[in-house]
Order: structure tokens, then sequence, then C-alpha cells
């Protein structure tokens, strides 16, 4: 199991890594001068579940759980 995990990090990496070359070149991923030819999504099941957040095909929700107590400041502070 945890070498499924380190692969799909891995993966992970390789796929934010080419994302980040696209946006570098400003081409796109069909496109035949672009270095880089192929996103590797389907690599892994998890860039597979995330391909759509990391193409920058959805919209994003974060939801922070933060207290107005005092003996909670901290925590709430480092949330967010």
């Amino acid at each position: 199991e945890g070498i499924n995990i380190n692969k799909g990090l891995f993966v992970l990496g390789q796929v934010v890594s080419a994302l980040s070359e696209l946006g570098q070149g400003g081409a796109s991923p069909r496109s035949s001068s672009s270095a880089v030819s192929h996103i590797p999504y389907r690599d892994s099941k998890l860039t597979r579940l995330l391909q759509d957040s990391l193409g920058g095909n959805s919209r994003t929700v974060m939801i922070a759980c933060v207290s107005p107590a005092t003996a909670n400041a901290e925590e709430s502070v480092n949330t967010l």
C-alpha cells in the first residue's frame, strides 16, 4: 500500500511539473510545438481523480473550522 501511495505522489509531482511547464510556455497540451506533449493524469488513481481540479476545470472551496474562544485562538490562527 505504501508503494502505491508513493507512486501516486510521484505522479502528482510529475503532473504539477508538466502543467507548470505548460503554463510557462503558453501552449496547449495538444500542441505539437509544446515541450510537454503529455500530462500523465492516467498514471495513478490520485491524479485521475484530481484531473479536473488540476487542469483548471473546477472551482475550489475551502472550509475552515475556527473558534472565537480564547482557548482555541492559536489553533484558529494556524488553521487560517
